[in-house]
């Protein structure tokens, strides 16, 4: 082989060898380079509020946390048996896991950190596989005790604070919700002998518009709002620990790739609720985007991730000149990537929600 052509062929074979390492960080890479804050500034967020013990559970403003448990997602993950699609395809999970990985993984942290960092308020999907309540989004997270652990040992010594765990799916498959119900009475863990019972210390006997902050909270323990959607098996007493989510929760996704895109949907679904004469249901202004490797591709791959776009999605919302205007009609403000520190988004946030909850009833 002449010189020009050994020149020629390893120019080649460097070109080559570029594309290849760009497709395998494209196709296998499943981690983002954002980092959240991680103190527990905001741990006790609604304590520091203010908030009169006469305050509707409805109009308390929260920080939400999108697909909260899927944090634990990665290239090891399997797919979740109630999925269909590309999430299920062989073929895609083979080249690709990495790119699904980053569009499904929707917090970069789990809830110890979540809480630490004023969420309140949950949006959970559940599967049962193989005997095991998973936690997932698309792909199986990990099993659902490793994030009630977290948030029953952050609520022992916090009465002041609540949590809202809003079930928004849950595949029973072989199961019910009779026996998922018992699974949440009947876990304990290691050193803490506390059970859900001792978390939940209302009765869902009284209706949302009339359930009050002191009501959700204990003499010791913080409390816990839990939302479900029941399939006809629950016990008249199991009955008594939730709130159906049919009738509870009004929280209208959006699916639109580009803050540009859902703003005009945010200020719509804000309009709308003005002119209901009762709010007697949480309201949830869902302000995530969704991407979409088949109807914009290059948009998606570009962006990189759920967590990457959330940094800069969430920030813009924030900005947004109606921010205020949402808060007061939707006060739970539902994102992804709720502890990110780009412009600072999770403390100016939060302080924004704690000056609106020491306002309520002015």
């Amino acid at each position: 082989m002449g010189k020009k052509k050994k020149k020629t062929f390893k120019k080649f074979s460097a070109t080559l060898g570029v594309i290849i390492t760009l497709l395998a960080i494209v196709m296998y890479i499943p981690r983002t380079a954002r980092i959240g804050y991680k103190n527990d500034k905001y741990a006790n967020i609604l304590k520091d509020a203010n908030i009169a013990a006469d305050t509707r559970v409805v109009d308390i403003a929260m920080l939400g946390a999108h697909d909260a448990f899927s944090s634990n997602i990665n290239l090891l993950s399997a797919p979740d048996p109630a999925e269909s699609g590309i999430v299920k395809n062989k073929a895609v999970n083979a080249v690709f896991k990495g790119g699904l990985v980053r569009v499904l993984k929707a917090q970069q942290d789990g809830a110890k950190v979540l809480l630490n960092r004023g969420v309140r308020y949950f949006d959970v999907r559940i599967s049962y596989v193989e005997g095991e309540w998973y936690t997932k989004h698309g792909l199986l997270d990990t099993n659902l005790f490793y994030y009630l652990k977290d948030i029953y040992d952050f609520l022992e010594n916090r009465p002041q604070e609540f949590v809202i765990l809003d079930v928004q799916h849950i595949y029973t498959g072989e199961s019910n919700i009779n026996e998922f119900l018992n699974y949440l009475i009947d876990l304990r863990f290691v050193g803490n002998p506390l059970g859900l019972n001792d978390f939940i210390h209302h009765t869902s006997a009284i209706p949302l518009n009339d359930l009050l902050y002191f009501d959700v909270l204990g003499p010791t323990h913080g409390g816990i709002v839990l939302l479900l959607k029941d399939d006809g098996s629950a016990d008249a007493t199991q009955k008594t620990l939730f709130y159906e989510r049919n009738d509870a929760i009004r929280s209208k996704w959006h699916n639109k790739r580009y803050v540009r895109d859902i703003v005009p949907l945010i200020n719509e679904e804000a309009a709308y609720l003005k002119t209901l004469a009762d709010s007697d249901f949480f309201r949830v202004n869902q302000a995530q985007l969704t991407p979409d490797y088949l109807k914009d591709p290059l948009g998606t791959l570009g962006r990189w991730s759920l967590i990457n776009i959330a940094a800069t999605s969430n920030a813009k919302l924030l900005n947004n000149k109606a921010f205020d205007e949402w808060l007061s009609v939707m006060p739970i403000f539902m994102v992804d990537f709720a502890n990110s520190r780009y412009a600072r988004f999770n403390t100016r946030v939060n302080e924004k929600i704690i000056e609106y909850n020491r306002n309520l009833g002015a």
